[in-house]
């Protein structure tokens, strides 16, 4: 299985360096798993723009070439501003919360969606986990 995690967004978005963190983290690695062969690869696009260029969330099913295409849409003013956890931490709940819901719209033949979608689960709460948490100050 191959799972790419690419993106389309504003520069100030900072979400580039997410991206970064990503292919730093090896994630490819985690999903060298047989799922079948009825979906070869997921590919997850990252958009992150400017609300009026009026961008639509893109899903597409290529039985042909046994892939999944699908946009993470994220929402830029939450992102200009933010520290680079909070976007690692803002770009990894995106994907856990619409990644499942998306996957789970399609019947792929010879395929164990349940095993991906844990596998997936267990990978990016992993991360999510490694993340610094902001310390709580006493009163």
């Amino acid at each position: 299985m191959k799972v790419q995690i690419l993106g389309d967004f504003n520069h100030e978005s900072g979400v580039n360096a997410v991206t970064d963190w990503f292919s730093d983290s090896s994630y490819w690695e985690a999903f060298a798993t047989d799922y079948g062969d009825g979906l070869w690869k997921v590919a997850i696009f990252l958009i992150c723009r400017n609300p009026e260029l009026n961008f639509k969330q893109r899903i597409r099913h290529s039985k042909k070439d046994k892939a999944l295409y699908m946009d993470i849409m994220l929402p830029l003013a939450d992102f200009v501003n933010a520290t680079l956890e909070e976007r690692k931490e803002n770009v990894v709940v995106a994907m856990l919360k619409e990644v499942p819901r998306i996957v789970r719209k399609y019947k792929f033949a010879e395929f164990d969606t349940e095993a991906f979608l844990s596998d997936f689960d267990q990978y990016f709460s992993g991360l999510l986990a490694q993340l610094p948490r902001p310390s709580t100050l006493a009163a």
